[in-house]
């Protein structure tokens, strides 16, 4: 009887990996964060994810089974965190660190070196900069990295070019999704439709993201206007809440939505966890980013079988087929995003296909299992180079 692949994976030794995240805000980085630790977790590993102290990602993370370890993290430099975040290292004899936002490294290197400089510690980039970091400071702190983990190959071109990372230590390792749980037949479509005040006639377009300049509110509801301009019958389901200091952002937006006198056709439905039926419940899935470095929100919407219409925009190419998996548009532009809504909304046959060709590349390309098998491969072999 042949032996399952994962047989192998449960008789190797349990890894102490040491997941950090120090960032004050709630989105798709930091939900990350919390998946990754989940999943490892789940894998037999001790997991410790270290976040600011009554952050919004300590407050989500407490209660998992992994272990929450909240720190008094405020500011940049923390010299006296770095001790403390170096005796825990010791005493818990970690195995490997794996920091998840660029501004941990301030911390954690110092942290490391302070431990005996030996555990191997990455970081996943998930966002591109602007600023040249080749000073001495990041020399320093990249120069401890055993990799740069990029989401994207534009992530990775570009710590490439901002950052005096080499390119034998630059890996790109996409964001995935968890198939067992963004599985359409596990979720109730019509009553989630219901819960957005909609039947399960009048066709939906979605869209799920925090309020955030950039993220497309503006371009999605003037693309709304025009579709409703044009006699086309649909509603516009709005996921997502502001996260602190967008406030102000979002109420904007709604005012927006009123102003357009879309009242009867937008919903606004806050945040929701429940993800997966969220997406089952849209028939068309808009991704208007004027810029993103990857969009996990596009392959959870492909992986529940929905055709997707998105901006021709960094990580968004490694992600959507143009015609294949949905329909890819300018940014910043609401009459090609209007046009490519309203030739899926006329043509359901054509989403459809869109919807299954999506599926088959995530499974193909984003499927969570074989992105941590990757990940734990190379946490494997940075200890065994230790």
């Amino acid at each position: 009887m042949p032996v399952p692949p994962h047989f192998f994976r449960t008789m190797a030794p349990s890894l102490k990996i040491l997941q950090t995240c120090f960032s004050a805000s709630w989105g798709g980085l930091e939900m990350q964060a919390i998946e990754l630790s989940r999943q490892l977790h789940a894998r037999g590993h001790e997991v410790w994810l270290a976040a600011p102290s009554g952050s919004r990602l300590a407050q989500k993370a407490d209660g998992f089974p992994f272990t929450l370890l909240p720190l008094p993290v405020r500011g940049y430099i923390h010299p006296l965190l770095a001790w403390r975040l170096a005796r825990f290292i010791r005493q818990n004899r970690i195995d490997v660190i794996h920091c998840q936002h660029s501004r941990d490294l301030a911390t954690v290197i110092p942290a490391q070196q302070l431990a005996g400089g030996t555990v191997p510690t990455l970081l996943s980039k998930r966002m591109g900069s602007y600023v040249r970091k080749k000073d001495l400071f990041h020399r320093y702190t990249y120069g401890h990295l055993r990799y740069v983990l990029a989401i994207s190959d534009v992530i990775q071109r570009n710590v490439l070019e901002t950052t005096p990372m080499t390119a034998d230590r630059v890996l790109t390792l996409h964001d995935a999704v968890d198939l067992t749980i963004f599985d359409p037949k596990k979720v109730d479509r019509v009553a989630t439709r219901g819960s957005f005040g909609v039947d399960d006639e009048t066709p939906v377009i979605g869209f799920v993201g925090r309020f955030s300049p950039g993220k497309g509110h503006e371009e999605i509801l003037d693309a709304a206007k025009i579709l409703s301009d044009r006699g086309l019958d649909f509603r516009l389901v709005i996921v997502g809440e502001a996260s602190h200091g967008e406030e102000a952002y979002a109420a904007a937006i709604k005012e927006k939505a009123a102003r357009l006198d879309m009242g009867a056709r937008v919903h606004f439905a806050g945040y929701r966890a429940d993800v997966p039926a969220v997406m089952s419940a849209f028939d068309l899935f808009a991704f208007p980013s004027h810029a993103e470095s990857f969009g996990v929100v596009l392959i959870e919407a492909m992986a529940m079988r929905r055709a997707v219409v998105a901006t021709i925009c960094d990580g968004v190419v490694d992600i959507v087929v143009d015609r294949l998996t949905g329909l890819m548009v300018p940014p910043r532009q609401a009459v090609p995003l209007a046009d490519a809504l309203g030739r899926l909304l006329r043509d359901p046959a054509m989403a459809r296909r869109m919807g299954e060709s999506g599926r088959q590349r995530v499974e193909e390309l984003f499927d969570q299992r074989k992105q941590i098998d990757r990940l734990e491969t190379i946490y494997r072999d940075v200890i065994a180079d230790t």
